[in-house]
């Protein structure tokens, strides 16, 4: 629309890292967590649960029962250490942390089908298969070493990455 008009606002918190809408959900991962919101009346989201965890860095991706978060240690994001956390949520109301792999510096993730995208800094740009998501840990497709990427957006197998080198 050429002219939007604000209809309100809610207060969700501070250090908010990213908005991710799937369905008629919206994921919302902050420093200290991720939160849940019901948008089946867009004009009032409602807050379903929230998975809370040490204060870091924290994107998040969803694709099907799983959410995809990357914790990164360190910096203005806090104690803790860098990781990615695989968390169920079949049940919106109480998510449940299912695996957890190391990483060394995460930032950005994405995912497109079933290929999970993470941003992990000086160890570079990493593709996994998300096929069957507990085991995404042992089935990295790719590695690019040399790319120091921070955010990638896969749309319809077409990756858009900002790193050192720009866009």
């Amino acid at each position: 629309s050429d002219n939007p008009l604000e209809n309100g606002s809610i207060f969700i918190g501070w250090g908010i890292e990213t908005i991710f809408p799937y369905g008629d959900k919206l994921f919302i991962g902050s420093r200290s967590g991720m939160m849940i919101y019901d948008l089946s009346n867009p004009l009032s989201p409602e807050k379903i649960s929230e998975y809370w965890h040490v204060t870091s860095c924290d994107p998040v991706v969803v694709d099907g029962d799983y959410a995809y978060v990357t914790l990164r240690a360190g910096n203005m994001c806090g104690a803790g250490t860098s990781q990615l956390d695989i968390i169920d949520i079949r049940n919106l109301e109480e998510p449940v942390l299912k695996k957890s792999y190391p990483m060394v510096e995460p930032y950005g993730l994405g995912i497109d089908k079933d290929v999970l995208f993470i941003c992990d800094g000086e160890a570079g740009l990493k593709i996994y298969d998300a096929s069957e998501p507990l085991k995404v840990g042992s089935r990295r497709l790719a590695i690019f070493p040399d790319i120091n990427a921070y955010d990638v957006i896969p749309v319809n197998n077409i990756l858009f990455m900002i790193g050192d080198d720009g866009l």
